[in-house]
């Protein structure tokens, strides 16, 4: 993509603040014994999809009590609190990047009443309710209540902007972010905000290094230089090694390229791509994964910088 038509998608994201993410959070509530365990999904006519009930958050709430409230707000039921199982990033409707953080729940009493955001509540078995949820992320979700291996999701960086390639002396793995990359850079942080971050692998080019180091030090996380990420590598080199990232979730560092054709082969794969499609500078790819496959894709666009 051209860099003029770059820059006026990145002002643009600016102006509509797609960059600033809406916090939620919601639960997996459970009711029954270990053997006859039922999972309460919710439709909601508005979408025509069923998942787990959530919302965002008020302001000064935290995740815990938005959750409870959210979840008693939308099927009426009161619950007793239980761990984190995990946290999503997804394109809200309105193209902001929204971050949903989930609670285990025991039911303890209320009734469903139809209201205007859920119109429907079942009770499915456990082993059942993957069939009916809608979205990858919370069959992914329910996997982790069920104890079964959790398939964590990766986050896809494509490095900031950095010099113009035409006007650089040096070896190209040496040029670094611009005064604006690094303030993309930064940025990073606020959108990574709330999610679980485990590990940071970059490619060793210098300008995606410098991309993802402001999110390594808030979160105390080194970052790790891997060749297969490198600029020109086959995307075939790129597939294996985010097959080998599979046990925590990890942020990624590439390049626009070969990002591209990553996604262009995952969809080819029948990986669902979820919503809009991008690679501007500073970008966000998230992949979600089912065992071992990328199952589902969707584009968070860059920060402001």
């Amino acid at each position: 993509m051209a860099e003029g038509l770059e820059d006026a998608l990145s002002q643009a994201a600016t102006l509509l603040g797609v960059s600033q993410p809406v916090r939620a959070a919601g639960g997996i509530v459970l009711r029954g014994e270990e053997a006859d365990r039922s999972v309460a999904l919710v439709h909601r006519p508005r979408y025509d999809d069923w998942s787990f009930p959530k919302g965002k958050l008020d302001d000064g709430e935290d995740d815990a009590t938005a959750a409870l409230r959210e979840v008693e707000e939308e099927t009426g039921l009161r619950c007793h609190l239980g761990p984190v199982v995990g946290t999503v990033t997804y394109r809200d409707r309105r193209g902001r990047p929204k971050v949903v953080r989930y609670f285990q729940m025991d039911a303890d009493g209320g009734a469903f009443a139809p209201n205007p955001e859920v119109d429907e509540l079942r009770w499915v078995p456990v082993e059942d309710a993957a069939r009916l949820l809608s979205y990858a992320h919370d069959r992914r979700l329910l996997r982790r209540v069920l104890g079964g291996a959790p398939a964590y999701p990766l986050y896809i960086v494509r490095h900031a902007k950095a010099g113009i390639r035409a006007a650089w002396t040096a070896p190209d793995q040496e040029r670094p972010l611009t005064r604006r990359g690094r303030k993309q850079a930064r940025r990073l942080v606020e959108r990574f905000q709330g999610l679980e971050i485990e590990r940071i692998v970059s490619s060793p080019f210098l300008r995606c290094v410098q991309t993802v180091e402001p999110l390594g030090e808030a979160r105390g996380l080194p970052v790790e230089a891997a060749p297969e990420l490198r600029e020109g590598a086959k995307v075939d080199d790129l597939l294996r090694a985010l097959a080998s990232f599979s046990d925590r979730p990890t942020v990624v560092c590439g390049h626009g390229r070969e990002i591209e054709s990553m996604i262009d082969r995952l969809e080819r794969d029948g990986a669902t791509i979820e919503g809009a499609r991008g690679i501007a500078k500073g970008s966000v790819w998230v992949l979600d994964r089912d065992g071992g496959r990328v199952v589902a894709a969707h584009y968070l666009p860059a920060p402001p910088g």
